[in-house]
């Protein structure tokens, strides 16, 4: 039995790679329909890149020896009715070639020309604004069945794009985009369930997926609100705390010092524009304690840098710099130092202004979150079934680039200081959504 011979793909001879990532770069402000707004995932791939990568990796290179006559010429039409009939949809950078093409069509007859053209597709159809639109979608799927057909594949099947370790879904979802079938897979069950949103339950249920969303989302956000306002109380201004930011301490080892170091590795809360926030640090000499202040509208000069710097942490008071690994066993004596830890700031909803912003912790703010660990501990010890309200498994104790809790002491999961957790499965526990 003869072994076909494949011609080279296009990613294989050229990519206009400069294009392209000028429009990954982009995509990173697009939020609005972005599969990036599902949920945080780290190394997201740029839909741009994983678009264009997938075009060129499914396409044959035409100017290749081995490409398929019949690719060629299903190629040469499609770029030329572009050059015809979708010229105010190409790029200013794509357009001089395909106003050539308009006036002689025989350029295309050059492979070269015509490989040239192809790549002007996809350096275009990489930017997100031509990602649904239709002239882009209809002739990129028709250039794909055309190659996969072509380079054997059975007549009406279509190409399969596997990724085995999808993350975020970037890659399968531009593989349905452009006409192929995606097989997606991955150990981590965040990244599955992503998939199955964007890959599955999108394209079967649309809009009433959405609508379905909003509505039970609202309804949790509602009954929350009412179950866990003791432990968000409104301020005196009206304004609505949001956050409780926290910092761990542990006590400098300077000669004759030990005072008190919260460990923040920024003094930072906010740094977009005229809304920029810090803190600043106000020794107080007699107690060897750090308090805070607030400094809106702050700029680089006005903020110094944090306490804490590869694990060591630096003492405002003396200087004195406590190693990475006294750190390390100072929190392990405190179990990772969540119970000892300093409530240092607040970030509060103010209805007035509209706007969001920060204040200083003050000691209701302490005896909330205190009434909440004991709510808490209250209904773990009232749960009956097996199952704990909060996470209890046991850490893995050996450390390693993504796990460092071991190395601080932490080794169960430790339960949340407020019991909103508890609150959102007993909320689910009790309805049925369906679609």
């Amino acid at each position: 039995m003869a072994t076909m011979k494949y011609p080279k793909r296009l990613i294989e001879v050229d990519l206009p790679i400069k294009r392209i990532s000028a429009h990954a770069r982009r995509e990173k402000s697009i939020r609005h329909g972005h599969i990036s707004t599902l949920h945080i995932w780290w190394a997201r791939r740029p839909l741009a890149a994983c678009r264009a990568v997938i075009c060129a990796s499914l396409w044959p290179d035409p100017a290749d020896d081995l490409c398929p006559d019949i690719f060629r010429k299903v190629a040469r039409e499609q770029m030329t009715r572009w050059a015809k009939n979708n010229l105010h949809l190409l790029s200013e950078d794509s357009r001089s070639r395909f106003v050539a093409i308009s006036k002689d069509e025989q350029k295309l007859d050059d492979l070269l020309e015509l490989r040239a053209a192809l790549l002007d597709f996809i350096a275009d159809f990489a930017n997100w604004d031509n990602s649904t639109v239709p002239e882009y979608l209809e002739t990129s799927r028709l250039l794909t069945q055309v190659a996969h057909e072509a380079l054997g594949g059975e007549p009406g099947s279509r190409p399969l794009v596997v990724d085995p370790f999808a993350g975020g879904g970037a890659i399968p979802l531009e593989a349905l985009r452009v006409g192929a079938d995606a097989f997606a897979s991955d150990l981590n069950p965040v990244a599955v369930l992503l998939n199955k949103v964007v890959l599955e339950y999108i394209p079967k249920y649309g809009q009433k997926l959405a609508d379905e969303v909003r509505k039970w989302g609202q309804w949790i956000k509602e009954q929350a609100e009412k179950e866990l306002a003791e432990f968000y109380p409104k301020d005196p201004d009206g304004a609505t705390p949001i956050a409780y930011l926290w910092a761990r301490v542990i006590q400098c080892e300077g000669p004759g010092c030990g005072a008190e170091i919260p460990m923040m590795r920024s003094l930072w809360l906010a740094k977009k524009g005229k809304k920029s926030t810090a803190l600043r640090l106000v020794h107080d000499h007699d107690s060897k304690k750090i308090n805070f202040e607030i400094i809106k509208n702050s700029t680089a000069n006005d903020v110094l840098t944090g306490t804490v710097a590869r694990g060591s942490a630096i003492c405002p008071f003396c200087g004195f710099t406590t190693s990475a690994k006294s750190v390390q066993e100072q929190l392990k004596n405190a179990k990772g130092g969540a119970s000892s830890a300093r409530l240092i700031a607040v970030r509060r909803d103010d209805p007035k202004s509209g706007e969001r912003g920060f204040r200083l912790a003050t000691d209701v703010d302490v005896q909330v979150a205190a009434g909440a660990i004991q709510k808490l501990k209250i209904n773990i010890q009232a749960k009956k079934s097996e199952l704990s309200l909060v996470p209890d498994e046991k850490v893995n104790p050996l450390p390693h680039s993504v796990n460092r809790l071991p190395m601080y002491g932490m080794r169960d999961l430790e339960k949340n200081n407020l019991p909103i957790k508890e609150y959102y499965k007993k909320a689910i526990d009790n309805q049925s959504v369906t679609c």
